[in-house]
């Protein structure tokens, strides 16, 4: 029998049928390729996100959970182990932030340092431990933190010259005079904040030439792993749900505070984790604009 007697056997309401089942599969594939699916027609398979990245397995795990706006009590309570889960990821972030650290330092040796939010120091500021000439503010607003800060740093030729203040980033402008920061850091900050600070008022602390530096996760890791976990003093396993930072919207707020962008670029180890952004106070002071040492992106 050919298929025209088949159809005319059927009627018309099966065409109806048809049709539906069809449009239903079109959606279906459309659906899938927008979001990046591999799609296989027979046997009929629509497979997983392409190069998506896979919630970590344990994110389920933690025992209470904190939000950005109780950042200071989730870091409180994790400070002593806070270095224990350094990934390859992390340590390569740290890296970048640290050549582009000793490019400033080098080409000013009495490079000041304004490290907000500076946690324990052991992945950047202990880098420099050493050194004889740069100055150093850390800034953070758990106590935990800074006690950590402390025991790497104490008895540094760099500790004898870093100043501890123990404040909000959103606080800290009138403790410090303005225009006297060669670099400020924001490293793995943002994130942990219910949102972004005033970078109007950070750039008023910046030096004419002086350099903001804003690192922090991949807003599409944050998504898939939106839980920072940690074990608390306790032993018990703890998290705090940060938030996601897009690159380009650290670019518009440092640009509404009147820094150029120098270097953008992204960071990794094993896979896409973070990104690193340089801005530039390009302030005119007398004689003509500043000159500031060009700045390479960090390397991948």
């Amino acid at each position: 029998m050919d298929l025209k007697h088949v159809f005319d056997a059927l009627g018309s309401s099966s065409g109806y049928l048809v049709a539906g089942v069809a449009a239903i599969v079109l959606v279906v594939l459309v659906g899938a390729y927008r979001q990046g699916r591999s799609i296989e027609f027979w046997p009929p398979r629509v497979g997983p996100r392409e190069e998506a990245i896979a919630p970590a397995a344990n994110d389920d795990e933690a025992v209470e959970l904190f939000e950005t706006t109780q950042a200071r009590d989730f870091y409180q309570a994790i400070a002593p182990n806070y270095d224990q889960r350094n990934s390859a990821n992390l340590l390569e972030t740290h890296r970048a932030v640290i050549r582009l650290l000793v490019r400033l330092r080098d080409d000013k040796p009495t490079l000041r340092v304004l490290d907000l939010g500076g946690g324990s120091g052991k992945n950047v500021a202990t880098h420099f431990f050493l050194d004889t000439s740069m100055r150093w503010t850390y800034v953070d607003f758990c106590p935990g933190m800074a006690e950590q800060f402390q025991r790497h740093l104490a008895g540094q030729p760099l500790y004898e010259r870093t100043k501890i203040l123990v404040e909000d980033i959103n606080r800290v402008r009138d403790r410090i005079a303005p225009r006297s920061q060669d670099v400020i850091l924001l490293n793995l900050v943002l994130s942990s904040m219910p949102e972004m600070p005033d970078f109007g008022r950070l750039a008023g602390l910046l030096a004419p030439g002086g350099t903001l530096i804003v690192c922090d996760i991949d807003p599409g890791y944050t998504e898939a792993h939106p839980l920072y976990q940690a074990t608390s003093t306790s032993g018990a396993k703890v998290g705090l749900r940060t938030r996601a930072v897009p690159p380009l919207a650290v670019g518009a707020r440092a640009d509404e505070a009147g820094l150029q962008l120098s270097a953008m670029r992204q960071v990794y180890a094993d896979r896409l984790y973070s990104f690193v952004a340089v801005f530039v106070n390009a302030t005119r002071v007398r004689g003509g604009n500043t000159e500031h040492p060009a700045l390479e992106a960090p390397a991948a």
